[in-house]
């Protein structure tokens, strides 16, 4: 456990080792952050979907709605019905 300790304390005071760290753990906040807005995106689209649906539209239909609403391509609105 001592040394566990003393090497904790050792990489604190390295100046390279917490750049590092810090520029990691800002990419991973970056990452995650993009993560969640991508969800709720996904969460709209898919929301978008059954709206359509149960409006009685064609898959054809909604399939060019999304791509003009969410701005995707014929192949990623096909992969959302």
């Amino acid at each position: 456990m001592q040394k566990l300790a003393e090497a904790v304390e050792k990489a604190k005071k390295n100046r390279k080792w917490r750049h590092e760290y810090m520029t990691l753990l800002m990419r991973d906040q970056e990452n995650f952050e993009k993560g969640i807005e991508q969800g709720i995106e996904q969460g709209k689209i898919y929301g978008a979907v059954s709206v359509y649906r149960e409006m009685g539209m064609t898959d054809y239909d909604i399939s060019v709605k999304l791509q003009k609403k969410f701005r995707l391509s014929e192949k990623e609105a096909e992969e959302y019905l």
